[in-house]
């Protein structure tokens, strides 16, 4: 490298550094004068209203569900707990509209789709800290352990006029925030199942004055159920906050995952793959209200993603390949509440940096680093039962060329039993980080309908449209790209309780052509079922019956497997109660009926398992 390349170089790293040095010591200073102010004031901290259970707050513009135009879900804490999940793997199993290929074991590879999105159109999120790896935006959900969830919010379609690279959708998972009744309270699980499999975890809560924390780790292992599909993994998650006066708040995140895995086991040509991971999250963040209407937020984080990849071929030395990703930067947004109108102004920055020891094609250099910023305004605005929504997002992405995104949204409640949703919006992904490649781009338009009109059910169907452009493409080694249009509709229906049950079920079908000659693409998934059927006492017993189907529409040579359904059966009870404990037993049988469901052989699903487990509460 030039000297002058490299005082660039080294001016960039300079600013980015003082950026985020600057941001910690905003939060810094706003303390201290928030502590400050305290010891001239004596005011109570007044709780904000929380919205109804039904039409929670979601997405990074806090508005209710009912005002969202996107398509929006939620899944809560007791959803997730009543599937005994392990990993974010096993919720998002469950979810309409999402597609998971690969293992699906509870922290095997796994990738996300979203309706028949490429996975690395998807952006995954902790707590706001972007989880997509830098190689090829590839989000390894199973390193998320599901005991740390409060809730998951899932959008489907371009999400980019707010959070920037987001093509296919959006998965933001929120962590458990610290028990704010108690000083000390806390779970510990121990789980059992066959193959060796094995979860322990524990996890601590409470809050003291204003002080609050949430601690948890745990670890998880199996033997594998199928060759080569063993994994031993362990994780910590820390959730500090400190509430300032003015009701204001600081809170440090801290998130650590190992794992190592068996990847692939490709028999007929005697592949085999491992990996082994190490990452670690820090994040600082403020939010503090100024008078009623005026809310500021200031956040840093650092991650450090360290991947190691083994392969083996017959008769040959390993393959290996090691990448080592820093990810560092920030931002802030100011929120504008006034009756029927929210703005959200914002900036986010981060640094990127991936050194890779292997080498791979069109790759220029083995260690590569990009600023990236991005500038967003968003606003809602609420006229009697309708809200229009308009965004708009620019982006300097550092590697791929500055990006422009619009969106315009509209909802509209026509009764009150139906709601009507409309959108539209163009979003980008980024190219992997070893590519030279611009970005490929999509224009989402949507429009659904949501009621529950009939007597004892809710019904909602989305119709939707991805018109997407320069697309990367593999063929026979050559990387290319083309233009894809891929459209269809999702319709999910859901029973009110009646002796103690309920029932839920989604439908998704997905229409996937060539513009160029209207061929239709293959490994896209065509259609994909979702059941739940749920029993709940409210006293010591539920139960949850899930089923899933898959259509993959391989190509041939996959040698993909996709007929029935795969049906896990999920049961818990609370033989004992107290004030401040419980026990709880609980037993899961997977795959009952023992189907497979993959788009190609080397990944194959898990066969048919059982296990079961003793969770205490104190």
């Amino acid at each position: 490298m030039d000297s002058t390349a490299w005082n660039v170089l080294s001016r960039r790293n300079m600013h980015a550094r003082n950026f985020i040095h600057i941001l910690f010591l905003l939060i810094f200073l706003s303390a201290l004068s928030q502590v400050a102010w305290a010891e001239e004031q004596d005011e109570t901290l007044v709780l904000l209203g929380q919205p109804a259970a039904a039409d929670p707050v979601a997405g990074r513009l806090p508005r209710q569900l009912s005002r969202t135009a996107e398509n929006t879900t939620v899944i809560t804490a007791a959803e997730i707990e009543a599937l005994n999940a392990h990993t974010l793997i096993d919720i998002l199993a469950t979810v309409p509209g999402i597609q998971l290929e690969g293992q699906i074991g509870s922290a095997n590879a796994t990738f996300t789709r979203i309706q028949g999105s490429n996975y690395s159109h998807v952006l995954v999120l902790l707590d706001g800290i972007p989880y997509n790896n830098l190689a090829d935006n590839f989000s390894d959900i199973g390193q998320i352990p599901a005991r740390i969830i409060e809730r998951v919010e899932i959008v489907k379609g371009a999400a980019s006029s707010a959070w920037g690279q987001a093509l296919g959708g959006v998965v933001n998972v929120i962590t458990k925030s610290p028990d704010p009744e108690r000083r000390i309270g806390g779970m510990s699980t121990v789980a059992h199942g066959e193959q060796g499999s094995n979860d322990t975890e524990g996890e601590l809560s409470g809050t003291i004055d204003r002080f609050g924390y949430y601690l948890s780790g745990g670890y998880l292992g199996s033997g594998g159920f199928t060759p080569n599909t063993g994994f031993d993994s362990a994780n910590g998650h820390a959730r500090l906050t400190w509430e300032l006066p003015r009701q204001g708040q600081i809170t440090f995140l801290a998130n650590y995952a190992r794992h190592g895995r068996g990847e692939l086991a490709y028999p007929p040509s005697g592949i085999q793959s491992w990996d082994d991971a190490k990452r670690l999250i820090l994040g600082l963040s403020l939010r503090q209200p100024y008078g009623s209407h005026l809310e500021m937020e200031l956040n840093s984080f650092h991650s450090d993603n360290r991947i190691g990849i083994d392969t083996l071929y017959d008769n040959m030395p390993p393959l290996s390949q090691r990448n080592h990703e820093l990810l560092s930067g920030g931002g802030g947004r100011l929120l504008w509440r006034q009756s029927g109108n929210l703005l959200v102004a914002g900036v986010d920055y981060q640094h990127a940096r991936m050194d890779d020891n292997a080498t791979f094609v069109q790759v220029n250099t083995l260690n590569r680093q990009a600023d990236r910023w991005g500038f967003y305004l968003n606003d809602t605005l609420t006229i009697g039962p309708v809200s229009l929504s308009a965004g708009a997002r620019y982006d300097l992405t550092g590697s791929s060329g500055d990006q422009f995104s619009p969106s315009f949204g509209l909802t509209w409640q026509l009764t009150d039993s139906t709601l009507m949703r409309g959108y539209t919006a163009k979003g980008y992904s980024l190219p992997a980080f070893t590519l030279d490649r611009g970005t490929e781009q999509v224009w989402t338009s949507q429009v659904g309908l949501e009621s529950s009109v009939l007597p004892y059910l809710w019904l909602k169907g989305t119709l939707f449209r991805n018109d997407i452009s320069d697309i990367t493409t593999y063929d026979s080694g050559t990387i290319g790209s083309e233009r894809q249009i891929r459209q269809g509709f999702e319709a999910e229906v859901r029973t009110a309780e009646l002796f103690n049950t309920s029932l839920r079920s989604g439908y998704t079908y997905v229409d996937a052509r060539r513009s160029s000659d209207n061929s239709v693409v293959k490994d896209v998934p065509s259609q994909t079922v979702h059941f739940a059927m749920q029993y709940n006492n409210h006293k010591s017993f539920k139960g949850v019956l899930t089923g899933r189907h898959i259509f993959w529409n391989a190509e041939p040579n996959h040698i993909g497997s996709y007929q029935g359904m795969l049906w896990d059966l999920h049961l818990n009870s609370t033989p004992f109660c107290g004030d401040f404990k419980r026990m709880e037993l609980f037993f899961s049988l997977r795959n009952i009926f023992n189907g497979s469901q993959y788009l190609d052989e080397a990944y194959r699903n898990n066969g048919r398992w059982a296990e079961g487990g003793v969770r205490f509460r104190f």
